[in-house]
């Protein structure tokens, strides 16, 4: 294939409509218009890539579909080595049971996720079902996973209902996934 000859982009004040000169930039080095996954902070778009077959739960809110991993988009579910205690104060192991309930909700079932999008990582996030049940709702609403708010209001209700109920997690205490993941980092910086 010959190569393409590319000149210094024109100069903003040129005359040249902005666009142009962006398509013209996007002609010349089309990996940047691909996504090459090669910069640091760039959302790869995968808009409804449909992906079905039998998921494994790799964690609360992360499933492996027939190898591909795929995080349930709008919730946040407990980390490894995340501890909680129960209503009488006993510790407990809250991102094993969290992945065990994950995987009793999809065992021996077809997933079909629809992916919304990859991140600057390349993972990939999106919803997934279990003969029409959303696996995010089912998380939120049983308590073992809690709304991902600043990302999505969509399980704001089933968190409402869940730590109305003291289901799950809202039946003892624990902290937040994402507050225990920034408390993790502070005290790893001391």
């Amino acid at each position: 294939m010959p190569r393409r000859r590319c000149s210094s982009p024109p100069a903003l004040g040129s005359g040249l409509p902005v666009l142009a000169a962006l398509a013209a930039a996007l002609a010349c080095h089309p990996a940047a218009a691909a996504g090459s996954g090669t910069s640091k902070g760039t959302v790869f778009s995968t808009p409804n890539q449909i992906i079905k077959g039998k998921a494994a739960a790799l964690e609360g809110d992360l499933l492996a579909v027939d190898g591909t991993p795929i995080r349930l988009m709008g919730i946040d579910a407990p980390d490894p080595d995340q501890k909680c205690r129960n209503r009488n104060g006993h510790e407990l192991d809250c991102f094993r049971i969290a992945t065990a309930v994950l995987a009793n909700l999809v065992k021996d079932q077809e997933v079909e996720c629809t992916v919304a999008e990859r991140d600057r990582t390349g993972e990939k996030k999106g919803e997934c079902r279990v003969r029409g049940v959303d696996l995010g709702s089912a998380m939120v609403s049983r308590g073992w996973a809690f709304a991902y708010r600043s990302l999505s209001p969509v399980y704001a209700s089933a968190e409402a209902y869940a730590q109305s109920k003291k289901l799950g997690l809202w039946a003892g205490k624990v902290e937040k996934p994402a507050q225990w993941r920034s408390r993790q980092r502070r005290e790893q910086g001391r």
